[in-house]
């Protein structure tokens, strides 16, 4: 099968990019051809084309969400409406899109795919011993932040457990971080490259990922391919990928598909005790799972 990936930048570390180049290379080593727009059998939107797409030719949309602000849901939604009413099949990452999407725009024949990650990657070692002989426990975070983040929530959240055990500390990852402190324990490493994260992953006790609404953050599938728990909360779809694996914090405000401001997320209760250890199962985000998922969709046999 000739597969196009449209509006996909490979050489792009956001998180639809990096999933996408992730589903590429595995759906190739499945013998399939990774073409451009000029030819293909089967093209792979993610949110909205990149380009025209060929008449006749099958069309599966890949969504991570939609736009909700009340500002932005008509004029920025358009073109991914306007494919979601002609794709063929509609690939949703979690079901928590499936259903605000359906809310708003009716049901289509589709599917609940999250993303997913190979599961055996070898990734360069980072010297972490120091870190660890000052330190007990060791909490990581990591986001492209704007509000929606939560990180000064993950900050609050961190003091609470650092007041109950000192010895532990708080790497902040990610650019642009729109809260900071300076503070003993709390340290702020700005973007590092994927294999850099994974190999903190490995080596840190907890993910913070407090986010508001989110969708299938690729950090936590990230931290969960690496056998790290993740705290999260029951908003959005992130619960769903870390089903058992970690902390679930109830949100206060219930969300029930409507249009607001996600940039101006509710307060959270942050008293939270934590289990002395978690065993971290992660099979349901192997990539050569999903891509094989993501194989019969594209093929119409799913």
């Amino acid at each position: 099968m000739r597969i196009h990936f449209s509006n996909v930048n490979f050489s792009s570390r956001t998180g639809p990019n990096t999933f996408a180049h992730r589903l590429a290379s595995e759906l190739s080593s499945m013998g399939h051809a990774i073409v451009d727009h000029r030819d293909y059998d089967t093209a792979l939107v993610f949110i909205e084309p990149g380009g025209p797409l060929l008449p006749g030719k099958r069309i599966v949309q890949r969504l991570d969400g939609i736009w909700f602000k009340p500002s932005e849901f008509e004029t920025n939604n358009r073109r991914i409406l306007s494919t979601y009413s002609v794709a063929d099949h509609v690939i949703w990452q979690s079901s928590f899109d499936r259903d605000m999407i359906v809310h708003h725009w009716g049901p289509r024949q589709g599917s609940v795919v999250s993303n997913g990650i190979d599961l055996d990657k070898r990734v360069p070692h980072i010297d972490m011993d120091g870190l660890r002989s000052r330190f007990k426990k060791i909490f990581v975070t990591s986001a492209n932040w704007h509000r929606q983040k939560r990180l000064r929530e993950t900050h609050d959240l961190f003091f609470n457990f650092q007041r109950k055990e000192p010895d532990s500390c708080l790497l902040v990852m990610g650019s642009n971080p729109d809260y900071t402190v300076n503070e003993n324990g709390v340290f702020y490493l700005g973007s590092l490259p994927h294999d850099a994260c994974l190999s903190i992953y490995d080596q840190v006790d907890w993910m913070i990922h407090l986010a508001w609404l989110d969708h299938c953050p690729n950090v936590v599938v990230e931290a969960l391919s690496r056998g790290c728990p993740v705290i999260c909360t029951d908003s959005g779809g992130t619960r769903e990928i870390v089903k058992e694996n970690g902390v679930v914090i109830p949100e206060k405000f219930k969300y029930n598909f409507e249009l607001l401001d996600y940039d101006d997320p509710p307060p959270l209760d942050l008293d939270l005790d934590l289990p002395e250890k978690i065993s971290v199962s992660n099979s349901h985000l192997d990539i050569k799972e999903v891509a094989k998922r993501y194989e019969r969709i594209l093929l119409g046999v799913d």
